[in-house]
């Protein structure tokens, strides 16, 4: 056994190259945060992995892609958990790469002499983002044609070439099977390859320099130290292994019990459905929001630009060797301002999308003829797009209407409200309704009817109301 193990450690080059990397001291004074690198690397072969068995059943073509998700989903042995890892897993990537670029961005980890290992780690933070706009259109329902309709006409702006960049990506005009292969292609082929170089270098780079002190000490390659106690192996790899292994418990945890979602497939005739992109993404969806026609560009392209930019051009804004975040409180602050941004943007776009409207919430009694008709009023008219009922349907631009018989409101100062709303209150946002006189009769018995101390609550769909 022991000749085995010796002729291995020689042919792998152990005692030469692998044990003086493996065993490395490291500085003491590092935080976990550290690991997530580790940690990324190790999602990817997950992701990897995975993604190989389900190319096994996924056909990229327009007829059964679709159909092929399904399979994998409902036929292949643990099929489901297979795609909830590779799903979910995706995910934890995204976040775990925002983690790890800001935690390096506050700790000073980019200053010289790794500049090229912070411009090798903005390459995968792109990489990564690449991988989840490539990815979701294959299982080729309705979210993912027209998120991939919306993201791919972004570069059209682009002076030039920007009409050529948007046909390269579609493979033609539109998006089509020839879209599916193409993204399939890059998803499966190129943004691997071009990761795992980028991953080579990225260690590469870190063996050469080593990890950053969390501290002002570190302003070069790290000497050899043999009393820190603190090595690559086996101390660091443990301090990762514990957070890979909580990292994957709760990704295994989702692919058994969360539900991946899934829309109708693409085609599905729907005059109500809302494009949206993947959460990490809706930030930039968002965004868009606050610019239209010739200042669009200014939201897709020249904001998020300029941003990628700043990100390459980061080492070089600034040689002060001063790491530690509270000795840097203009960049700190800038860095909070930056993260805080995108999270509520983030959450604003994840609110804009839900489905407003769609439910109602209506007393638990038969309903009179003259509130039945204000209801269908109520639905046609879209108004449980902007108001609550009991705290549910709408987006809360409007107050909740059930409160008006709290409030004392009158039949006669509901039908006069709703006809010309800034008459009775200046300061109201809710537009005028050009309703006739029965109309606005009705409506106003219906907001009426909506007193819940009496009856119980009820749920009906504006579906519903409409058959």
């Amino acid at each position: 056994m022991s000749s085995l193990r010796s002729f291995l450690s020689h042919r792998f080059g152990w005692p030469e190259h692998l044990k003086p990397f493996m065993e490395k001291p490291l500085p003491e004074n590092l935080n976990w945060t550290v690991t997530l690198g580790s940690v990324l690397a190790l999602l990817f072969v997950i992701e990897a992995a995975t993604g190989m068995f389900l190319a096994m059943y996924y056909n990229p073509s327009p007829d059964h892609a679709y159909q092929s998700i399904r399979f994998i989903m409902d036929e292949v042995s643990m099929g489901q958990i297979l795609r909830g890892i590779h799903h979910w897993g995706a995910g934890a990537m995204v976040i775990i790469v925002f983690t790890h670029m800001s935690a390096s961005f506050f700790f000073g980890a980019f200053k010289a002499p790794r500049e090229l290992t912070w411009i090798i780690g903005v390459c995968l933070l792109l990489l990564t983002l690449g991988f989840g706009f490539t990815g979701y259109l294959l299982p080729w329902d309705q979210k993912a044609y027209w998120a991939t309709v919306v993201g791919t006409n972004i570069p059209r702006d682009i002076p030039i070439i920007g009409g050529w960049i948007t046909r390269v990506l579609l493979a033609g005009e539109t998006v089509s099977g020839l879209t599916l292969t193409r993204f399939y292609a890059i998803h499966t082929l190129l943004l691997p390859a071009f990761t795992a170089l980028c991953i080579g270098a990225h260690i590469f780079m870190v063996r050469i320099h080593g990890i950053s002190e969390h501290g002002e000490a570190d302003q070069g390659p790290q000497k050899p130290a043999e009393d820190t106690g603190y090595r690559f192996f086996p101390e660091h790899l443990a301090r990762a292994s514990v957070v890979f292994a909580g990292v994957f418990c709760v990704i295994l945890i989702l692919a058994l019990f969360a539900q991946i979602p899934t829309e109708d497939i693409a085609g599905t005739i729907d005059p109500e459905y809302l494009p949206r992109p993947e959460w990490y993404y809706m930030w930039l969806f968002q965004l868009l929001t606050f610019f239209s026609g010739r200042t669009e560009i200014i939201g897709s392209l020249v904001i998020p630009l300029a941003g990628v930019l700043v990100l390459f051009l980061l080492p070089f804004m600034g040689r002060s060797p001063v790491k530690m975040p509270a000795n840097r409180p203009v960049a700190s602050a800038l860095g909070v301002a930056f993260l805080t941004g995108v999270v509520y943007l983030g959450i604003m776009g994840m609110a804009n999308s839900k489905p407003y409207g769609h439910i109602i919430r209506i007393p638990d009694r038969k309903l009179s003829k003259t509130e039945t008709a204000g209801l269908n009023v109520f639905v046609d008219r879209q108004c449980a797009y902007c108001h609550h009922i009991m705290g549910a349907g709408g987006r809360r631009e409007g107050p909740d209407l059930s409160n008006v018989i709290a409030k004392n409101r009158s039949w006669e100062w509901l039908k006069k409200f709703i006809k010309d709303p800034q008459a009775v209150s200046p300061w109201s946002i809710m537009p005028k309704y050009d309703l006739t006189a029965d109309e606005l009769e009705t409506l106003a018995d219906f907001i009426l009817s909506l007193d819940f101390k009496k009856y119980p609550v009820k749920t009906v769909t504006s579906k519903d109301v409409t058959r």
